[in-house]
């Protein structure tokens, strides 16, 4: 298909996938994706406590808590029971390399994030506290990276 794009015609297949993720990021979705996946079956696999609900309205199928705990070690967020802040803050600046005000605020108060969390030697309460603290920084900008 022939596109004329600002009046010099280049070749370009259209995009039929109306995907609301942008292209430049697409890839660590994906990878996020699969991780996530991953995850969940390995905790619904590991995790034998009994389940508690999530939410009023539905139980969740695993312990949200190792859920996240898993996906931020795949990322190399955690390891040993520490937090490694230079890949906290990649793995968060690959979704938003563009929100440069985001980004810096998130870098001013990480450490706040990170000092609370590795209060707990408990891997997924430590993944919880740490994620639920980086959620209200980044809601606070109107944006939240829920795991």
């Amino acid at each position: 298909m022939l596109v004329k794009i600002y009046g010099n015609p280049t070749e370009k297949e259209p995009d039929w996938s109306y995907s609301p993720i942008p292209n430049e990021v697409s890839r660590h979705v994906q990878e996020f994706k699969r991780n996530m996946s991953e995850c969940l079956k390995e905790v619904q696999r590991n995790d034998k406590r009994e389940i508690k609900r999530l939410s009023p309205k539905m139980e969740s199928p695993v312990h949200g808590e190792c859920l996240i705990a898993c996906v931020l070690k795949r990322n190399g967020v955690i390891e040993n029971g520490k937090v490694v802040k230079d890949n906290l803050i990649g793995l968060i600046t690959k979704f938003y390399a563009k929100e440069d005000k985001l980004i810096k605020k998130l870098e001013r108060n990480i450490d706040r994030c990170i000092n609370t969390s590795i209060k707990s030697k408990d891997e997924c309460l430590l993944a919880s506290n740490l994620n639920q603290c980086t959620n209200d920084i980044m809601a606070n900008n109107k944006h939240m990276i829920s795991i």
